[in-house]
């Protein structure tokens, strides 16, 4: 419980922190990401991220087809979107906050584990 707690603080202040969020605004997210928040820890998705993209949450593979921390291509982002958070599908991954980033991350992971990120998320 006490790990969640810290979990939950550590969030709350990364919101405010780096996007001035409002109070409302970091609600609607806790909300939004209850569901799936303890899909994944914090430093699963660090081993994740750093995998795919060196923790670069603006990375776009060469082909440009895989954008963001954790290389999505647009059609499994807007797929995940679609179902969990539909404010964010058609969105470029790449330039979506890390937060959105992450909580869409743990999403998929939450439908179908590993297997998106076959090397990866061997790491995790």
């Amino acid at each position: 419980m006490r790990t969640h707690l810290r979990v939950i603080a550590l969030v709350i202040a990364t919101l405010v922190g780096a996007s001035a969020c409002t109070p409302g605004e970091i609600v609607l997210f806790l909300e939004t990401t209850a569901p799936t928040r303890d899909v994944l820890s914090a430093d699963q998705l660090l081993r994740l991220r750093s995998c795919e993209s060196t923790d670069n949450y603006e990375a776009v593979n060469p082909s440009g087809t895989y954008r963001g921390a954790y290389q999505f291509d647009q059609t499994t982002w807007n797929g995940v979107a679609s179902r969990h958070y539909p404010f964010l599908a058609n969105r470029d991954p790449a330039t979506v906050e890390p937060w959105w980033q992450d909580a869409m991350t743990r999403a998929l992971w939450s439908e179908r584990g590993s297997q998106p990120w076959p090397i990866c998320g061997q790491k995790v």
